[in-house]
């Protein structure tokens, strides 16, 4: 009878500790449950770092595990050809809601998936943290000391997170808000070893623009062909606050700013204020209908083999530089009313 107990009390702390095992293997451990709304039946794609892996989507739902180190970031897509949708990857039980549709792009039908929502995932909740606070404060005049103080906490408590890496690598080359000595100061809180690695080199490509034409740089000195094939060098404008916009016309970001902009010329008409556009469209015909159904009636210029494009390493459009008088950067990647609010400080003056 002792040794029956033994054995019944051996087995009970065989099961507990295999249950504890269980439980620290599972947190350990991913899993993304999806719904997608829309009529789709076939697979969906996960991909992060050298994984790939489908599942076919059954009324209307999806699950994918797997195992993780760190937080890494991924994306999902749908049945060729199809756009992607970007995730943070984390071994916790992520929940996505997502929705399908139909698109063309370039004339060819495209597979539609875009996420909605994301739940259990704290890459999604600093994700969302960010995104509110960016979007409440970016029309606000002190925005730049808001951001820096912002990321400075931000990423002091995230140092570990690729996320991080991600906002230094975008704010340094593709939206230069911050001077070069604030992202200096912000690059070295970070633990680079746990970064993406295109990150840290959009982080160093943004850092070696912002040397070269930085604010209260020079502009660079180009000469680029107008819509009547005359040479312009962007000096003719020195004189004026101008506003060096770079777009395509397949570009729709691009095409949607217009009418704003547009606007920005019509309110600062009287003013010492001018803007040059420069498309970097490969194909002369359709640059030349995109001025026309835009009404773009300013001086126009293009960059057809993209050398100005590359020298001044813009990855994105649209992009703008505005220059003082003098040909000195005021501004880098600005919107509508930071633009609106230098050029009504200087004018007012």
């Amino acid at each position: 009878m002792k040794n029956i107990l033994l054995i019944l009390i051996f087995l009970i702390f065989a099961s507990c500790k295999e249950n504890q095992k269980d439980e620290e293997i599972e947190k350990q451990s991913f899993s993304i449950s999806g719904i997608i709304n829309g009529e789709y039946s076939d697979y969906i794609y996960l991909n992060y770092g050298i994984i790939k892996d489908s599942v076919k989507i059954i009324n209307n739902s999806f699950q994918f595990k797997g195992i993780v180190e760190r937080p890494i970031q991924g994306s999902l897509n749908l049945k060729p050809d199809a756009n992607i949708a970007w995730l943070y990857i984390e071994n916790s039980d992520i929940s996505i809601q997502t929705d399908y549709e139909k698109g063309i792009k370039n004339e060819k039908p495209i597979n539609i998936l875009k996420i909605t929502d994301v739940k259990g995932s704290y890459s999604s909740q600093i994700q969302n943290e960010y995104k509110t606070f960016y979007q409440s404060n970016k029309n606000k005049e002190n925005f730049k000391s808001l951001l820096y103080n912002k990321l400075n906490t931000f990423i002091e408590k995230n140092k570990n997170h690729p996320f991080s890496g991600t906002i230094l690598g975008e704010i340094a080359l593709i939206n230069p808000i911050l001077s070069k000595s604030e992202l200096v100061e912000l690059y070295f809180k970070i633990d680079t070893t746990q970064q993406n690695k295109d990150d840290l080199e959009m982080f160093k490509m943004g850092i070696a623009n912002l040397n070269e034409y930085g604010i209260n740089k020079s502009f660079l000195n180009f000469t680029l062909p107008n819509t009547k094939g005359k040479n312009i060098n962007i000096k003719a404008f020195l004189g004026k606050i101008t506003l060096v916009d770079f777009w395509a016309s397949w570009c729709a970001p691009c095409r949607i700013k217009h009418p704003d902009l547009i606007k920005l010329k019509n309110k600062f008409e009287k003013e010492n204020f001018d803007i040059v556009s420069v498309s970097i469209d490969d194909n002369k015909k359709s640059w030349l209908q995109a001025l026309e159904k835009d009404n773009l009636n300013w001086t126009n210029l293009i960059d057809i083999d993209k050398r100005v494009n590359n020298e001044l390493g813009i990855q994105a459009i649209p992009f703008n530089y505005l220059i003082d008088e003098n040909g000195i950067v005021l501004g880098v990647n600005l919107s509508i009313k930071e633009i609106e609010r230098i050029v009504n400080k200087r004018t007012s003056g």
